[in-house]
């Protein structure tokens, strides 16, 4: 029995030294786990219950434009909160001051204050977007009164002072504060800061402790970015876009490029219509915001939430750099110059036009509709914009080196531009390339490119023949002013010689000046340009919709600037590029080239057909001012019976053409108002008789106003307008057809 207990309790013994060691084993071991293994998890839950976190918001880097003038910031704001954890002032004063304060101050209700005091967390957000003053006056009353549980912090809002200036190129954040168009999506990761943190030790109630506890790490603010953007011939720019997409009804909007064609510097991009970078998510365009209206009315929520993003995704995009076109007769410089570097041609070669071309099975269609042009020499077939000459040029070229210079140019590849979402071409390949192929693809049908591709290869064609990379950003600098990147010009390639780039600077020199001016020309400036029209048949088979374009270039012997404008689907009858785009650069470079420093040249003849600057003679005696307007060859009426004139019509300063009518208003004279006649569509002479009918003065723009058939293309500033007699209208005239 005695030996039978022993055993019992030796084995009980094994027993409990095998449990506690499985234990010790098992503590060991979660104890490693703890400690050891996941003790970053453990730390971070500690941390998590010890110390209370908060953010402090890095300013994303500015952009600026070439002058230093912002085109994008972030600016400190505040988000004012409570805290009701730490609510402990349940007294009826301090509730009372807290709510009226922030209500006060905030612009929001008692209620909503208070409902949000008694919540069950620790942050309930009362405004954002708070500015510093309002922030701290509210914060100083929490301070002087004890208060612990409202609180400002600070945070980053990014603000652009143009609004829609250079939309398209600046881009715009997202809600979560990353940039996903444009420059702020290009170079987010330049633009982003490092966010700074303030760490504090907490008691159990979620109270900081003292001071000393307390750790900081300052935010790190974004790099900032200096563009070759110049805000001024933004302006201009997208100011003549808009008119020419508005005249025109364009369906798919348009768009304009200005860019240094030595260097690739952009100056200008604009896409129109755009969009308010300040308010992205509003539709921009009005007639899309009605749109969106009526299909929410008829076809509900759904159906108005898809097609709202599908507005979106359009507002937002940057056609110059992200849509395909075809090219059209702008793509001829490109033909030609090939040909001539070939020495496939000469300028002395000439071509025959009946107003049509049998290649292979197919007949295809100059654009002029009287014939054809008959013989002419390459100058001739350039500026006459004829597709049966350029169709023997190509093919006189041949598919092999057509192909060659297509890809030399750039035209199968990206660009490079510092811009997201640039688009691929879509072209036909030597190995596909029929003699159809080649035949259209010689006047710029059959090949689709970005508008970007082709001031880019028109570039080569009149800078020497140096294919050069566009870009927008000039330098990138940290925040204590420390250059980090510095951009240089970037040359491909030299595509053609510079004597073959010169013969086609004097050819389209000829094209803007033939038969006294096209409607480019600009009085005093020597341009070269080529308009291109062409027909979206990949979407339309029946022909009917068209892309207008026009590029020209200054100076013409040493050119340093370049414009592209492209209008998408006019639909206000005129189709052609020189009557729809071409007008659009005239009215842009007559503002930018002076802008630039550069001056017009007039000729003694051209000297004595400027405008007179009308003299200020208000406060002279009727007859003494008379006298001076007569001298200055204008006509005057005068209205009232007094001696003196107390106002004039057109203001000092103005320009007007001479035998225009200068309106003075003596002492007792009243004021009065006549209606703008419609003159869109007249000759400027039939346009300055009814015009001068009810006292107005008409100012011809446009190179071709001094030809008898140039029509006026559209007056949609003035419609319905009230205006005082003596009133200067300004309109566009323009000849409407391809040539140029």
């Amino acid at each position: 029995m005695e030996k039978s207990t022993q055993s019992m309790r030796f084995r009980l013994l094994i027993i409990v030294f095998s449990a506690m060691l499985l234990v010790t084993g098992y503590v060991s071991f979660v104890m490693y786990k703890v400690a050891v293994k996941e003790s970053d998890k453990y730390q971070a839950l500690a941390n998590s219950q010890q110390f209370k976190t908060m953010t402090i918001a890095a300013n994303r880097g500015s952009i600026y434009d070439s002058n230093g003038q912002v085109l994008a910031q972030s600016l400190t704001v505040y988000t004012v909160f409570v805290d009701p954890k730490t609510f402990g002032e349940r007294d009826t004063d301090k509730e009372n001051l807290i709510v009226q304060t922030l209500a006060q101050n905030l612009g929001v209700s008692d209620s909503e204050v208070r409902e949000k005091l008694y919540k069950d967390n620790e942050y309930q957000i009362i405004q954002k977007d708070v500015d510093k003053l309002t922030a701290e006056a509210i914060m100083t009353v929490m301070s002087d009164n004890g208060v612990t549980s409202v609180g400002a912090a600070p945070t980053a809002k990014r603000y652009y002072p143009h609004n829609d200036l250079a939309a398209a190129v600046i881009g715009h954040l997202h809600y979560d504060g990353y940039g996903i168009y444009g420059l702020e999506s290009y170079y987010d990761d330049y633009l982003t800061g490092v966010d700074g943190k303030i760490i504090t030790a907490v008691d159990a109630h979620n109270r900081e402790i003292q001071y000393k506890y307390k750790q900081s790490y300052d935010a790190q603010d974004g790099d900032s970015i200096y563009t070759n953007l110049d805000t001024t011939i933004q302006y201009y720019t997208e100011k003549a876009l808009k008119q020419a997409v508005d005249d025109n009804n364009a369906k798919d909007r348009g768009c304009a490029i200005v860019m240094e064609c030595k260097t690739g510097k952009i100056l200008a991009m604009a896409t129109e219509n755009g969009y308010d970078l300040n308010d992205p998510a509003k539709v921009f365009d009005p007639k899309e915001e009605a749109a969106l209206e009526t299909i929410l009315t008829e076809q509900g929520e759904e159906a108005y939430q898809a097609e709202r993003s599908v507005v979106w995704n359009r507002q937002w995009r940057n056609k110059a750099v992200s849509e395909l076109y075809y090219p059209g007769s702008v793509f001829k410089v490109v033909t030609g110059s090939a040909a001539l570097e070939e020495q496939a041609i000469s300028l002395d070669d000439t071509y025959y036009c009946r107003g049509y071309m049998k290649v292979g099975p197919e007949t295809i269609n100059c654009w002029t509709t009287s014939g054809g042009h008959g013989t002419q020499n390459f100058v001739q077939a350039m500026t006459n914009s004829c597709n049966p000459a350029f169709m023997t040029i190509g093919q006189t070229l041949g598919e092999k080196a057509f192909c060659d210079y297509f890809k030399a140019f750039g035209l199968t590849e990206k660009t490079g531009i510092d811009l997201p979402a640039e688009a691929d071409s879509i072209y036909v390949p030597y190995s596909r390339m029929s003699i159809v192929d080649l035949s259209v693809s010689a006047f710029g049908q059959a090949n689709k490119i970005t508008p970007l591709q082709m001031i880019t290869a028109y570039a080569a064609v009149i800078n020497g023949g140096y294919l050069v990379t566009p870009y927008v950003v000039n330098k990138i600098v940290d925040a204590d002013g420390n250059i980090v990147k510095e951009f240089e010009p970037t040359i491909k390639r030299q595509v053609i010689s510079e004597e073959t780039s010169a013969i086609m600077r004097d050819v389209l020199h000829q094209v803007v000046t033939v038969n006294s001016g096209s409607n480019v020309c600009i009085e005093g400036y020597n341009l070269g340009g080529k308009s291109g029209t062409s027909q979206k048949l990949d979407e339309n088979a029946a022909g009917d919709t068209y892309v207008s374009s026009y590029c020209a270039f200054y100076p013409v012997d040493d050119p340093e600037i370049i414009m592209l404008v492209m209008v998408d689907e006019p639909r206000n009858g005129k189709y052609y590029g020189s009557a729809v785009a071409a007008p659009a650069v005239s009215q842009a470079l007559s503002e930018i080239l002076p802008y630039l420093g550069y001056y017009a040249e007039y000729s003694e003849e051209d000297i004595l057909g400027l405008d007179v600057t009308v003299p200020d003679v208000v406060g002279s005696d009727v007859s003494a001012a008379v006298a001076t307007l007569e001298g200055l060859e204008l006509e005057t009426d005068v209205l009232g019976s007094g001696d003196t004139v107390i106002r004039q019509v057109p203001a000092q300063s103005s320009a007007m053409p001479k035998g225009c009518t200068v309106v003075l208003y003596t002492e007792d004279a009243e004021p009065k108002y006549v209606t703008v006649p419609d003159i869109t569509g007249k000759t400027v002479e039939d346009a300055e008789r009814m015009l001068a009918k009810v006292g107005l003065n008409l100012k011809p723009l446009g190179g071709a106003a001094k030809k008898a058939d140039a029509r006026c293309s559209g007056i949609s500033e003035y419609k319905d307008r009230q205006v005082e007699p003596g009133t200067i209208i300004e309109a566009y005239f323009i000849v409407n057809d391809e040539t140029g």
